[in-house]
């Protein structure tokens, strides 16, 4: 069953139209990189595969689940976006015991904090930690969770070279475990490291890199 099905997707912000009769075939296990221009709609592209934003016409499907099923799809999906969704008043390790619970799942949280060099930031509060470290924290929480699809926003923001090795290296493990990438990137160098797949957002519609 593929992972992701689009076909004829549009979808207007205000006046403007984003997505103007996007298709899109994802196998699963596939991981693909996700290029174009600032402003062209990348971000507003995943929301959507994540069920946070709805299509004004077309239809799409996810596993098999109609994008309109948002319960189903969100147990699916785990989208990592500007967002980043921590609770700033909780420590690294509340908030990955929370997301945990949330999703009725089981981890390592220790050996996840070791693996994203948090273990001495442990418990401090989220609100007192760097971007980096931050971004960190939400990568090792993705793999944790493990959800069949991943979508991924610039998973190489605000991150110095370690960090960006450490997410090259959770995104390969996300993979290794069957999970299926999307992930948006401006460094596409890196990205097709892991997701080979390139397709280029513009004016609203999905090509091949290099077709």
């Amino acid at each position: 069953m593929p992972a992701v099905q689009l076909r004829g997707i549009w979808l207007r912000l205000g006046r403007d139209a984003v997505l103007r009769g996007l298709d899109l075939d994802v196998a699963a296990g596939e991981a693909v990189t996700l290029l174009g221009r600032n402003g062209a709609g990348k971000s507003t592209l995943l929301r959507l595969i994540a069920s946070a934003l709805s299509a004004t016409r077309g239809e799409g499907r996810i596993f098999g689940y109609d994008l309109t099923d948002r319960r189903s799809v969100r147990d699916h999906v785990h989208l990592l976006g500007h967002d980043l969704g921590l609770y700033p008043d909780l420590t690294p390790r509340e908030n990955l015991a929370f997301s945990l619970k949330m999703h009725g799942q089981n981890g390592d949280i220790a050996a996840a904090l070791e693996q994203a060099d948090l273990t001495r930031a442990a418990d401090r509060r989220v609100r007192f930690l760097s971007a980096g470290m931050k971004k960190r924290l939400t990568l090792t929480r993705l793999a944790l969770l493990a959800r069949p699809l991943v979508l991924i926003d610039e998973p190489f923001a605000n991150l110095d070279a370690e960090g960006r090795e450490l997410a090259l290296n959770l995104m390969r493990g996300a993979r290794e475990a069957g999970s299926t990438l999307i992930v948006a990137a401006h460094e596409p160098e890196l990205s097709l490291r892991v997701a080979p797949r390139a397709l280029v957002l513009e004016a609203g519609q999905l090509t091949e890199e290099g077709r």
